[in-house]
C-alpha cells in the first residue's frame, strides 16, 4: 500500500512540475532563450532559403547568415546586410546602392536578436503543440490580426528551424527555412566589417 501511495504522490509531483515548467516557458521566453543561446555561441552559420507565394525580384532566394554575438552578415544574391554592432549596411546589388542606417530599419528580420525584438512588443505569442524535437511558437500581430507567424524551434539546439508567415485561413504566404546550422566555427572578423573599397561603383545613402 505504501509503494502505491508513493507512486501516486510521485506522479502528482511530476504533473505539477510539468505544469510549472510549461507555464514558465512562455512563447516570448522561448524566443529569449533562443536569442541568449545564440549570443553565447562563439560563431554561428545558417544556410537558409526564403520562399513566397507571390514571387518577385527578391524571392525566392537562398543565402547564408553569419552571426557573432550581436553582429551579423546576411549574404544573398540580391541583397547583403552587414551589422557591425552599431551600424547596418544594406547592399542592394541590382541598384548598386548601399543604405547605411540603424538596425531597426533592416530589410531582413531573422537573426535571433532581431526576431526577439520584432516579436516582443507587437505580437500575442503562444506555444503551439510541437513534438519531442521541436517547439512551435505562434505569434499573432496586434496591429494586423490577419497575420500569423509560426516559428519552429529545435528544442535541443534552441535554434530557428523554420518561420512561416500565414494568413487567417492558414495559407502560407512565405517561409524562412534553415537548411543547415553550424556553430563554434572559425569566422574572420572582416565578415562583420563594411569595406567601401569593395563597392567603389555603388552609391552610398545614409539615412
Amino acid at each position: 500500500m505504501k509503494s502505491k501511495i508513493n507512486l501516486k504522490f510521485f506522479l502528482i509531483i511530476c504533473l505539477l512540475s510539468f505544469s510549472i515548467v510549461k507555464g514558465q516557458n512562455s512563447g516570448i521566453e522561448i524566443l529569449r532563450k533562443v536569442m541568449e543561446n545564440t549570443l553565447n555561441l562563439e560563431n554561428a552559420l545558417y544556410n537558409f532559403t526564403i520562399n513566397t507565394k507571390n514571387e518577385n525580384d527578391l524571392f525566392p532566394t537562398n543565402g547564408r547568415l553569419y552571426v557573432e554575438g550581436k553582429k551579423y552578415f546576411i549574404d544573398t544574391e540580391v541583397i547583403d546586410q552587414i551589422y557591425d554592432g552599431s551600424m547596418l549596411y544594406t547592399i542592394i546589388h541590382e541598384n548598386k546602392e548601399i543604405i547605411v542606417t540603424s538596425e531597426s530599419n533592416t530589410f531582413f528580420n531573422f537573426s535571433p536578436v532581431q526576431l526577439f525584438n520584432f516579436f516582443k512588443d507587437d505580437f500575442d505569442i503562444d506555444i503551439d503543440n510541437g513534438d519531442n524535437k521541436s517547439i512551435i511558437v505562434s505569434a499573432i500581430s496586434k496591429i494586423q490580426d490577419d497575420i500569423i507567424y509560426k516559428i519552429i524551434i529545435d528544442s535541443n539546439m534552441l535554434s530557428i528551424k523554420q518561420i512561416d508567415l500565414l494568413n487567417r485561413d492558414n495559407l502560407v504566404l512565405s517561409t524562412f527555412l534553415t537548411l543547415s546550422y553550424n556553430f563554434n566555427i572559425p569566422l574572420t572578423g572582416s565578415l562583420f566589417k563594411f569595406d567601401k573599397e569593395k563597392f567603389k561603383d555603388y552609391i552610398l545613402i545614409e539615412d
